[in-house]
């Protein structure tokens, strides 16, 4: 059965994505950050025998969409959590490992996301808890996990709260490593210094957003 990989994405228009980083980033040049980061997640996480489908909010129409070559799905829902678990319920069905992640986490190993996969093979879910209390990746096999009603999506909460889900669930759930995203003038910068540590580690660059941070000397 093939695996499934879901990368949720917003169209990178001014004003609407990475406001946190507005300043120092312009609008404009938030979202061209933002577009990096989409390009760079999707192309750095596929693998043959999975396949990438990226879901969409934002400008349906936007010209990123064509150049990503994979198939495309149209978020629908209300919240965060309501699109999720929409999107989960068309790719779950039939027992299938299924993995989504963000697009706030150019740096983000492959060798996680294929962890995640892995772990699927074990256990109904898996988490990957992010450092500012989030999540930057979750994956289920088989069904919904019981995780998305009632949570404060972008606080700090969002973790605990979903462990916490799942507990009162009792579904059994693995933990991947800690890792960032990239929402605040601060994380861009650690973003800045911490690429170079992955490359000396032989991971791969996301091109994408060097050629972005090599465009803008300062954060």
């Amino acid at each position: 059965m093939t695996d499934r990989l879901m990368i949720f994405a917003k169209a990178p228009e001014p004003g609407r994505v990475k406001t946190r980083l507005c300043p120092p980033c312009t609008p404009a040049d938030a979202a061209d950050l933002h577009g990096a980061f989409v390009r760079d997640v999707v192309a750095r996480h596929q693998r043959v025998g999975r396949r990438t489908t990226v879901w969409r909010a934002g400008d349906a129409d936007h010209p990123l969409w064509g150049d990503l070559g994979v198939p495309l799905a149209r978020q629908r829902g209300g919240d965060l959590g309501a699109r999720m678990a929409a999107a989960f319920a068309d790719e779950c069905g039939d027992g299938a490992r299924v993995v989504v992640l963000g697009t706030d986490s150019p740096s983000l190993p492959p060798s996680l996301v294929d962890a995640a996969f892995e772990a699927l093979a074990h256990v109904p879910c898996v988490l990957g808890p992010a450092c500012d209390g989030g999540y930057y990746l979750l994956g289920a096999r088989g069904s919904v996990p019981p995780v998305f009603d009632d949570m404060p999506w972008g606080s700090a909460g969002v973790l605990p709260r979903t462990l916490a889900a799942l507990r009162t669930a009792c579904v059994p759930v693995h933990l991947l490593p800690f890792w960032y995203d990239v929402d605040r003038p601060a994380d861009l910068d650690l973003l800045r210094a911490h690429l170079p540590v992955l490359a000396a580690l032989g991971e791969p660059a996301p091109m994408h957003t060097m050629a972005w941070l090599e465009a803008h000397h300062a954060p």
